[in-house]
């Protein structure tokens, strides 16, 4: 799997005969919270199980991570007793951090996993890959998991999508927080103003 489709590094022509960078160029990748060549390096090397646990692992980070920034107090919540990868899917789910169509798909890979995990046979059929694929992506044929590096670009594609989910609702949210203040600011000005007005 070739991990540069993630580095912003390709340019395309404009129609004037200049250089237009791409919008990957332009997104700022100092948010990410793990190196998506390392992660893409560690599906490439393990097999088919190993790949599942290795996004399993990632994706688990990612809502860990997702819940640290939406909580004021996540911390209590997160060590207060084991919380299951389920668990953290649904509360980001009701948090409106992760929509439910990447929570089904990350249901799914968890489901998954667990089977793998308490099994003597490792393999993954292809019919798993597939389900997990059309789950994810429907209307894309099943060619596109099958094939030679398939199942890494899948996985690979499901952990980064999180990863931008998690990114897109900090930045919302800091946002969020920057009007309301403000707001805040503006309706302190405009008192103050008033009753200048008044004395």
């Amino acid at each position: 799997m070739d991990p540069a489709g993630c580095t912003g590094a390709e340019v395309y022509p404009d129609m004037s005969g200049g250089i237009q960078d791409s919008a990957l160029s332009r997104l700022n990748f100092d948010r990410l919270s793990f190196d998506p060549q390392e992660l893409s390096a560690r599906l490439a090397a393990a097999e088919d199980w190993g790949k599942l646990v290795v996004c399993h692992i990632y994706l688990d980070h990612i809502l860990t991570a997702a819940l640290t920034d939406h909580m004021p107090r996540a911390e209590s919540y997160l060590k207060s007793g084991y919380k299951t990868f389920a668990d953290k899917v649904a509360l980001c789910q009701a948090l409106a951090i992760i929509d439910d169509e990447i929570a089904a798909t990350l249901k799914s890979i968890n489901g998954y996993r667990n089977k793998f995990a308490h099994r003597l046979v490792f393999d993954v059929p292809d019919e798993t890959k597939v389900a997990l694929f059309k789950e994810f992506s429907p209307s894309r044929p099943k060619a596109h998991v099958l094939g030679p590096e398939g199942f890494d670009n899948f996985l690979f594609s499901v952990v980064m999508l999180s990863e931008f989910e998690r990114i897109y609702t900090q930045v919302i949210a800091e946002k969020d927080r920057e009007i309301a203040f403000n707001r805040e600011r503006m309706l302190e000005i405009a008192i103050d103003m008033f009753l200048e007005q008044r004395i």
